[in-house]
Formats: C-alpha cells, structure tokens, sequence
C-alpha cells in the first residue's frame, strides 16, 4: 500500500466520522445522558469511558463532529468569493480600488483572529451565522492577497491584453480570461483557509460559546480536568480535531497540484 494511501486513510475515517457521526449516535443512544460515574475508564459499552459529567465519550465524540465540518466548509467557500473577487478587482483596476482594498486587507490582517472571535461571538451570540462571519473577516484578506498577486502576474500575459483591445468589458475578462488561470493558488490556500476555520470554530466551543451540545472543542475544555484519571475524553477529540485540520489542507492541496498538470 502506498504511503499516501495510509496518510489519506485516517484522515478519511475522521471525515466520515464527523460527516455521519451524528446519525450513528442517533441510533445508539442518547449523547447527553449519564450513563456512568464521572471520569470512568473504557468497559464494557463504553469503549473511551465517560466524561466529566458522566456521559458517554464515544456518542459525544460521534456526534461532536459534523460543526466542524459543515461551517468550516460553508465559511471558506463564502471566503474564497469574497477573497478572490477584491483581490482580482484590485489587481485588475488598479489606482484608488487597489489601493483602498490593500488598506482594508492590510488592517484586517493586523487582528487576531481569536480577537475577532470573541467581539463577533460576544457581540452577536453562538450561531452558524456567526462563525461563519468570523471565518470571512479574518480568511477573506489573505485570499484577496493572493489572488492580486495571481491576478497582477496572469495580466503580464497577451491573452488577457488581447481580450482588452478586443472589447471585452471588465467582468469578462475577470470571469474568462484571468479566473481559469489563478484556480489553482486560490485552491492551494483554501486548504490552510479551511484548516483555519476548523481550528476557529473549535475555538468556539472550547471557549464555551454555544449550548452544552456535543462538540470536539467543548469536549477537550469540559474534561480537560480529569485527564490524568482517563485521557480519552480529551485525546479523542484533539486527535479527530487534528487529523481533520490536516486532511483539510493536504486535500486542497492535493486538488491545486493535480490542476497544475
């Protein structure tokens, strides 16, 4: 088997995890019911033991996953639109838009992202909304810089002047001409965009935001106590939270070079 099989094969497992996890919980039990004495080692139908408040890890860990996939997913797909449309309109255009969006980029760029976290969650409450407001805001300026710069290297090209000389007005030359030719950077950074996000919205419920649902982030901060007496409830998702975080980038990445070809 090759080696990139056996990478690829965690982070698959994990994806499929947080995917349908929820459903799988579903039909097992409820995840939110005590089943046993806080902090008990796996037994007998409780293969990862049960959390500080005496539930069952593995339902909680079936069921924690599937946020930390839709947002994320949802988020940087809004991010890279966003992202992508100002930085090849201020590449493009040039003068006063370049640089105002260079100034708004610069400045968004200069907050923290678990800044803008806490003022939006803080300011707005835990909703889907929300953590995708903060994915855009502190995601969307560095996929403009990218493809600026993508945009500003593909308009050395003649078939973009070409177009230009033959009529073409602006949103056409951006659609078909510079577009096709900067899907692939934008691609390769969507993959750190996307392992970000994960990690944002994590950061979410491991600060406490949000209902006492299951959740991988809440779950390492709830019982991040009781990990000398089992580790499971802490382990768990920290690993599932950073296999997932991995095989986000290295799949996007995986994408751009095969458009590279």
């Amino acid at each position: 088997m090759k080696l990139r099989t056996l990478v690829a094969l965690p982070g698959a497992a994990v994806v499929a995890l947080a995917v349908a996890g929820h459903w799988i919980a579903a039909g097992l039990g409820d995840p939110g019911r005590i089943v046993g004495r806080p902090y008990t080692g796996p037994g007998a139908g409780l293969p990862l033991g049960t959390d500080g408040a005496g539930r069952d890890v593995w339902l909680r860990l079936l069921a924690g996953g599937r946020p930390l996939v839709l947002v994320p997913v949802l988020a940087v797909a809004l991010t890279a639109v966003i992202g992508t449309a100002t930085g090849m309109l201020a590449g493009y255009r040039g003068g006063i838009v370049d640089a105002l969006v260079s100034r708004v980029d610069g400045l968004l760029l200069a907050v923290p992202p678990v800044l803008v976290l806490l003022v939006i969650l803080h300011g707005w409450g835990y909703n889907p909304v929300t953590l995708v407001a903060v994915v855009v805001v502190t995601g969307a300026p560095f996929v403009s810089r990218v493809a600026r710069a993508a945009t500003l290297q593909a308009m050395r090209q003649g078939y973009v002047e070409q177009a230009v000389g033959l009529g073409e007005g602006t949103v056409s030359v951006l659609l078909r001409e510079i577009l096709p030719n900067i899907v692939r950077p934008i691609l390769a950074d969507a993959g750190t965009r996307l392992a970000i996000a994960v990690s944002l919205t994590a950061a979410a419920g491991f600060l406490g935001f949000g209902p006492d649902e299951p959740n991988w982030g809440a779950m390492i901060s709830q019982n991040v106590e009781g990990v000398g007496l089992t580790p499971w409830a802490v382990l768990a998702p920290a690993v599932c939270l950073a296999v997932l975080a991995v095989t986000a980038n290295l799949g996007l990445d995986r994408l751009a070079a095969r458009l590279d070809r």
